[in-house]
């Protein structure tokens, strides 16, 4: 496979910066990062690349007094997912958690905090008899620690191919049986879920939020991340708008989740 990286400055630098970069970036095609001494390197296969979508994601991009620029580099042809593999990947996961991923460069690697402190959290809940869902599920982290914990059934739904099939590699990778891994966005939802679990950036959620409750059972939870601290305000009151009360916070470097849960009885 064939990728290509845009290697991108950010004037002046800073890693809050980096981390919105990585967090959108990644939700247009972009599946492996490289924090750099004035900014990010970005990598993608050729054939998914768009220079129009990379130029409208930095430019929705509004940091006041910062400035972002990017030249394109086309790598050399080689396993770059092997490359990546065997120098970047570090598998904290495995190591904390005892969950086993194959990441093949797809977002949800496990260093990422949003990552991080879910899947902690997720491990020391009980999804006992649940059918849960992981919306974006990249590697299928967030599914595999649900599985782990006893759901009945898991569905992942991921926007993107690639990761839809890393999903299905690390699900069986960790012998977990009763998950079902699909394509599509928020519209590929179907029927009813005791836990949903979003992991995606703020807009997103925003947006799907509507969809999200629609196919959450009465009393159930929506547990979402991919967004910063100062936000949750923010993203509280949309949870409001949505019949969505909060019953918890929590952060870890600025990156914060919240445990929702469905206040309509019926």
């Amino acid at each position: 496979m064939l990728y290509l990286y845009a290697d991108i400055t950010i004037t002046p630098y800073s890693e809050v910066t980096c981390d919105v970069l990585t967090a959108l970036l990644g939700e247009v095609g972009y599946d492996s990062f490289e924090v750099t001494d004035t900014g990010i390197k970005a990598y993608i296969p050729e054939d998914q690349f768009d220079e129009e979508i990379l130029k409208s994601t930095l430019a929705d991009i509004f940091i006041p007094d910062v400035t972002l620029t990017y030249t394109l580099h086309t790598l050399e042809n080689k396993d770059w997912n092997a490359e990546w593999e065997q120098n970047s990947f570090d598998p904290i996961l495995e190591r904390e958690f005892g969950i086993r991923l194959n990441p093949r460069m797809a977002f949800g690697s496990g260093s990422h905090e949003t990552t991080y402190q879910i899947t902690s959290f997720l491990l020391k809940q009980d999804f006992t008899s649940q059918r849960v869902l992981d919306m974006g599920t990249g590697t299928g982290v967030l599914g595999i620690a649900m599985a782990k914990r006893g759901a009945q059934e898991v569905v992942a739904i991921d926007i993107d191919p690639f990761s839809v099939e890393n999903a299905r590699e690390n699900f069986a990778l960790n012998e977990i049986d009763n998950a079902c891994v699909l394509q599509g966005d928020a519209t590929a939802i179907q029927d009813e879920f005791h836990t949903i679990v979003a992991n995606i950036h703020k807009n997103i959620l925003t947006n799907d939020m509507p969809t999200y409750v629609l196919h959450l059972a009465p009393q159930g939870k929506l547990i979402i991340s991919g967004f910063f601290t100062e936000d949750v305000p923010e993203m509280e009151q949309t949870a409001r708008q949505n019949h969505l009360s909060l019953e918890q916070t929590f952060e870890r470097n600025n990156w914060a989740v919240m445990v929702l849960r469905n206040s309509q009885t019926v």
